[in-house]
């Protein structure tokens, strides 16, 4: 190790992760260059976390921790600049872990590009879900190759990351340049300004970076008067980022205050707050004229930034069971806990069935009879139906809507789980659609004809309808009927159709149903639309009988029979000795 001044410090910020911060500590002793500093910033905890930084240290000479009187992530950071000798920068903050080779990798990289900075990928490890790897680029489902990236066009510096923890630095690049004190989101304005001076970034696509969004009380979750904040970061930035030297400026500046803003709004759950901050951001991105550059972003809510305009995007309406109280109740719970909080929520269920004025999240609810239904209630574009037992995924609203705004989709479905199945693509059998393949994971518009609508899912909540295509409503019983024939029917009407691959939703499997109940409608359907494959009623009856846990086989096959509904082109999910006795006959109907 160089005896004299480091090649690298790496600066920690600690504020009361004593849970974390002998992880991100071990994760700094075992880096693979060892040549480093550390100064470890102890910002005020009151939770012991100094003393578990120098247990953790234990006697390592490259380690240095120095206690200060708190205030905040911003001086923590600045006290650690004031004191490195590194010729290079890099910050890990306390509750966070650096992989072993992230500073050789990152130190590597700068060098191999010829650049004064470096950029890596992220494992995010988040408290509802599975980690993930997230490229840490904006708008990239995937990190791609190792490259240069130049920083001289502002939409690029607005899709990089802004995070001090994911980056190695030439530290000449922070003379005279500081973390803003007693602001929120500082990130932001340090990262412009390094893209000005230091110019093109080398990017690293492994995850070198484990980032917890798993941990209460972190700034990008916080519901609090803070998140205004980020409007004045915001005003800040505007006139640097114009003076900076970019291209592409009024482009960049709005895309990057668009998504800001919609970051915030997901995590604001107070209904007074949520209110004012976006009745403040509204009025910015309207003087700032931002609206038009969100671009090709599949992740900003188009249905928020309607709202912020005065419309409504979105209408929910929840079909309510009286014999399934508690499928209502999981299903108001899910739309409760959407990021995407942007609609507004109808249920229909009669006068005599108990029902909450609104959501747990504060957002009403408007109760409609059966009797009183009228499609002219709804003021969204586009409306969202949940069937009894069906409930959104956490970005499931987000998902089906900003596709059918990108797509302008008539219909629009994704991919669900189901309760006692696990995860499902939305079709029958695949092979049906074998354009499939060239759409990505968040979606893209797919050909329907009747061979794909006759292998389209029976389900509801899965679905995004256009207004002017939404089903009449309400159904008769039973509903698992209805459904099966309003997706077939609906979607070989549609002009235009599109899908994700994404789970947008949960389906609890429906209701068992007498095999000669499911006869009697599948015998008597109209055919909605030409091209439909003869036995195409054999495949509806089928699909409805096999949805129950344990089919009475013998009444099934004898109203298959005696309705002419054995043969036909079965769904996969039929036994095979099934699929091949339908094979065997010929078409009756």
């Amino acid at each position: 190790m160089n005896r004299g001044a480091p090649l690298v410090s790496v600066i920690v910020p600690v504020f009361n992760v004593a849970g974390q911060v002998g992880a991100a500590i071990a994760s700094l002793r075992a880096q693979t260059l060892a040549d480093f500093e550390a100064l470890v910033i102890d910002d005020g905890s009151t939770d012991g976390s100094g003393a578990v930084a120098r247990r953790a240290i234990d006697g390592d000479p490259r380690f240095r921790l120095i206690r200060q009187d708190n205030a905040g992530l911003s001086a923590a950071r600045n006290a650690g600049l004031d004191l490195a000798c590194g010729a290079f920068v890099a910050f890990l903050d306390g509750d966070d872990c650096f992989v072993p080779r992230t500073l050789e990798t990152l130190h590597r990289a700068l060098v191999e590009q010829g650049t004064d900075w470096a950029a890596a990928a992220i494992t995010l490890v988040l408290a509802d879900g599975p980690e993930r790897l997230h490229p840490a680029i904006h708008g990239q489902d995937i990190p791609g190759p190792a490259r240069r990236l130049a920083m001289d066009d502002a939409r690029q510096v607005a899709r990089v990351f802004p995070s001090a923890w994911n980056k190695l630095v030439r530290r000449t690049g922070f003379d005279g340049l500081r973390y803003p004190v007693g602001l929120w989101f500082e990130d932001h304005s340090v990262h412009w300004a390094l893209a000005a001076r230091l110019g093109a970034l080398a990017y690293v696509p492994d995850a070198l970076v484990r980032h917890r969004r798993d941990r209460p009380g972190q700034i990008t979750g916080t519901d609090s008067d803070r998140v205004f904040d980020q409007l004045r970061v915001l005003d800040d930035l505007r006139p640097r980022i114009l003076a900076g030297g970019f291209s592409h400026v009024e482009q960049g500046f709005g895309w990057l205050a668009l998504r800001l803003i919609h970051e915030r709004a997901l995590v604001i759950t107070t209904p007074a707050r949520r209110a004012r901050f976006l009745a403040q951001a509204a009025a910015r991105l309207a003087h700032w004229q931002a609206y038009e550059h969100l671009g090709d972003d599949v992740q900003i809510s188009r249905a928020l930034l309607a709202r912020m305009q005065g419309h409504w995007s979105v209408s929910v309406v929840v079909l309510a069971d009286p014999a399934l109280p508690e499928a209502l109740v999981q299903t108001l719970a899910a739309l409760s806990a959407q990021g995407m909080a942007d609609f507004e929520a109808l249920v229909i269920a009669p006068p005599s069935m108990d029902l909450p004025l609104a959501l747990p999240n504060g957002l009403p609810l408007v109760r409609v009879a059966p009797q009183d239904w009228r499609a002219d209630l709804l003021r969204g574009r586009y409306v969202v139906l949940f069937a009894p037992g069906e409930r959104p995924s956490p970005d499931g609203l987000l998902t089906l809507v900003n596709l059918a705004a990108r797509s302008d989709a008539d219909l629009t479905f994704g991919g669900f789980s189901r309760d006692d199945a696990g995860y499902h693509d939305g079709w029958t059998d695949n092979r049906a659609a074998p354009e499939l393949a060239a759409v990505p994971a968040s979606g893209g518009v797919v050909t329907i004809s009747g061979a794909q609508a006759l292998r389209l899912f029976p389900s509801l909540g899965n679905w995004c309808w256009r207004a002017e295509a939404l089903p009449e409503l309400p159904p008769t019983p039973p509903v698992a009927l209805w459904v099966q024939e309003g997706v077939l029917a609906h979607s070989l009407r549609a002009a235009r159709v599109a899908c994700t691959r994404l789970p947008v939703a949960r389906v609890a499997s429906p209701p068992p149903l007498a095999p000669d109940v499911v006869g009697r409608w599948a015998a008597g359907l109209v055919a909605p639309a030409t091209g439909l494959a003869p036995g195409w009623r054999a495949v509806l009856y089928w699909r409805q009988v096999l949805r129950a846990p344990r089919p009475d086989w013998r009444a099934a096959l004898w109203t298959a029979l005696r309705r002419g509904l054995l043969a036909g082109p079965l769904d996969p999910e039929a036994p095979r000795w099934l699929r091949a006795l339908a094979r065997r006959r010929l078409p009756r109907r």
